[in-house]
């Protein structure tokens, strides 16, 4: 038994260090929290954590390892995720030559949300293409996770892995969409979002060049 949580806890571990880490999930969050809702931000969040649970069950369950192994896959997917992240950094870019980065609003000052389901499949199309998150979950579990690990165990970390990736994201879209914060940023957010989307561009650049 003391094994089996030794493995637990090395997984989340291992988990929450890569979910803190830098990347286009990262990137997504931040873009939608400066420019905006906070609800939307949060939505992008939860579509980027749905996809982190994704993950975790087929990892689970041994389906990355069964997918992994299709023919072409790997550059099927490297070749979606690349594009992906170039048009996700294109469309930023192509956004700062609005003098306005604030969420528009009506007539009585009411922020008005662009549509939550549009943000939530955004996060999750990103994190469900990323090529690295394939390749973290696979290795993550075919080191760690064994045949003999209790069916309880393997749901309990889906779960907390779900709520760990829930939880950072959304709380930095919380805080990002303060809008004290985003007021304060106002004049350099064009620039920002320039640096955020074209982190994206090079990211999917060496996606798509990586042999």
């Amino acid at each position: 038994m003391d094994s089996l949580w030794i493995n637990v806890v090395t997984v989340l571990l291992v988990f929450s260090m890569a979910i803190i880490s830098p990347g286009p999930n990262f990137i997504l969050v931040m873009n939608r929290a400066l420019t905006d809702t906070r609800r939307s931000a949060v939505y992008t969040a939860f579509g980027i954590a749905i996809g982190s649970g994704l993950f975790a069950l087929a990892g689970m369950l041994g389906l990355i390892l069964l997918i992994s192994s299709l023919p072409y896959f790997s550059a099927a997917i490297r070749i979606l995720g690349g594009s992906y992240l170039i048009y996700l950094g294109i469309t930023m870019l192509w956004s700062c030559r609005k003098r306005d980065q604030l969420p528009t609003a009506d007539i009585s000052g009411q922020v008005v949300p662009k549509l939550p389901f549009s943000a939530f499949l955004s996060g999750l199309a990103t994190n469900l293409t990323n090529p690295k998150a394939w390749a973290f979950y696979f290795s993550l579990f075919t080191l760690v996770i064994n045949p003999d690990t209790p069916f309880w165990v393997k749901m309990f970390l889906v779960l907390v892995m779900f709520l760990i990736s829930f939880g950072w994201y959304a709380a930095m879209a919380i805080l990002v969409s303060d809008r004290r914060i985003q007021r304060r940023f106002l004049d350099v957010l064009p620039y920002i979002r320039s640096v955020l989307g074209s982190l994206l561009v090079f990211l999917g650049g060496r996606l798509l060049l990586r042999n």
